[in-house]
């Protein structure tokens, strides 16, 4: 019954060219997917403020977050949640398939701030957030390599928003997410909006790989003529939690 009237619900006020969008609240769904399951380390890739850390150490309360922002803006703010909670773990580092240095494209809007220059596409939706103030140098980092050099802490969730670079980030954390993770909440791009950066369908084919599946997408956003661009989905490790 509950499954029919969701359908109902999402068909009258979604309508049915828009029936991708869940109804449900994604760090809820996150957190009832892994009830049974011990979380004990999560990372937050584009933690910004830290305000979905702060969200995530509440759902999980065994959690340790480690959280990755390397825009200089949120530093000291990130630094001072540290001093107030002691399961909370700034890097301020960058992720992506390799180390080294790179350069950070730090835009008007803070939320568009990327390894990756905007393109077009961006620019038209947002023209004054996606212009870029300033470049930064940044230190790079993969998740494998971190976890080696900070004891191989057992991770069973990551989210990250980091403005397509995820799947750079994903391919830098193979035995991590082999070894432990359960479940990755990520951004998705349905359509380009920063150069070099990855899609949808690359993102996909790279989980299936590794055992993972789709299970639910959210807050997807359209430009203004209808062209679906962005979103969120859940992945799972369909094997280690028994789908």
């Amino acid at each position: 019954m509950a499954n029919r009237f969701s359908s109902f619900i999402k068909k009258k006020l979604l309508g049915k060219n828009k029936n991708l969008i869940s109804l449900d609240e994604p760090y809820e769904v996150m957190a009832r997917i892994l009830k049974d399951c011990r979380v004990t380390g999560i990372i937050d890739a584009g933690a910004s403020d830290g305000r979905i850390s702060k969200r995530l150490l509440r759902k999980f309360p065994a959690a340790h977050v480690y959280a990755f922002e390397p825009n200089p803006l949120y530093t000291e703010t990130l630094k001072q949640y540290a001093k107030d909670n002691p399961r909370f773990h700034p890097q301020f580092l960058a992720l992506s398939d390799h180390e080294g240095n790179a350069t950070l494209n730090v835009t008007e809007s803070p939320g568009s701030t990327s390894l990756f220059t905007p393109a077009k596409r961006l620019k038209e939706i947002n023209p004054q957030g996606a212009s870029v103030k300033s470049l930064e140098q940044v230190e790079l980092v993969t998740i494998d390599q971190w976890a080696q050099r900070n004891g191989d802490p057992a991770i069973q969730l990551m989210k990250f928003d980091i403005q397509a670079g995820e799947l750079k980030a994903l391919k830098g954390a193979v035995r991590v997410l082999q070894s432990s993770t359960l479940l990755v909440y990520t951004e998705i791009f349905f359509n380009p909006l920063y150069n070099g950066g990855a899609i949808y369908s690359e993102i996909d084919l790279f989980f299936r790989e590794y055992g993972f599946g789709l299970y639910d997408m959210f807050k997807l956003k359209y430009d203004s003529n209808g062209l679906i661009m962005w979103g969120n989905a859940i992945f799972l490790n369909i094997r280690r939690l028994g789908m």
